[in-house]
């Protein structure tokens, strides 16, 4: 994103939703915390609907851009390279970066069509997992890091990062035998 106001509007807006919850999550205190007038804040987004679509699109750009870069340091041109790529991402962001999934869940109980993003970059990825010679092993790999994803959400991750990252190996030595 080349707007640095609306960079740091989406900041305010996920470290309310964070650190906070839904219940911080208005027009006004994100305008406070992004240290800018409401109107300025309107400027950028027209509605709450608008600015909870902005975290969402913008988190989806991060997490691609972040698994083309893992995609493009692979030494090997694979066709799993995406796949792995995706994997490790899904495993990382697991780990560091609840913010944007933190706006998923809000968006989510706020309006779901908010989702929409989500799910058209959800098909798009299924798209690529149908491409492998096994799509329905793609699909279980694709579950089983969505379930690692969302149990670190929620705070319901009770396995150790050992297991995590064996876990993480074994799901990259399936990919490998879709392609």
């Amino acid at each position: 994103m080349s707007n640095p106001v609306k960079e740091k509007i989406l900041e305010a807006a996920n470290k309310l939703i964070t650190e906070k919850g839904l219940n911080s999550f208005t027009l006004e205190e994100v305008a406070k915390e992004a240290g800018i007038s409401k109107g300025g804040l309107l400027y950028h987004y027209s509605s709450k609907d608008a600015l909870m679509k902005g975290l969402i699109e913008t988190g989806i750009e991060m997490f691609e851009a972040k698994v083309s870069e893992r995609e493009r340091a692979l030494s090997a041109d694979a066709p799993s390279n995406w796949f792995i790529s995706y994997i490790e991402e899904q495993f990382n962001t697991a780990k560091i970066d609840t913010n944007t999934m933190a706006g998923i869940i809000a968006a989510f109980a706020l309006n779901q069509e908010l989702l929409q993003p989500v799910l058209n970059n959800r098909k798009e990825w299924l798209e690529k997992i149908n491409e492998s010679k096994d799509p329905i092993l793609g699909i279980i790999i694709s579950l089983a890091c969505d379930g690692i994803a969302f149990s670190n959400l929620l705070g319901i991750d009770v396995y150790p990062e050992k297991t995590k990252a064996e876990l993480m190996e074994r799901l990259i030595k399936l990919t490998k035998e879709c392609y």
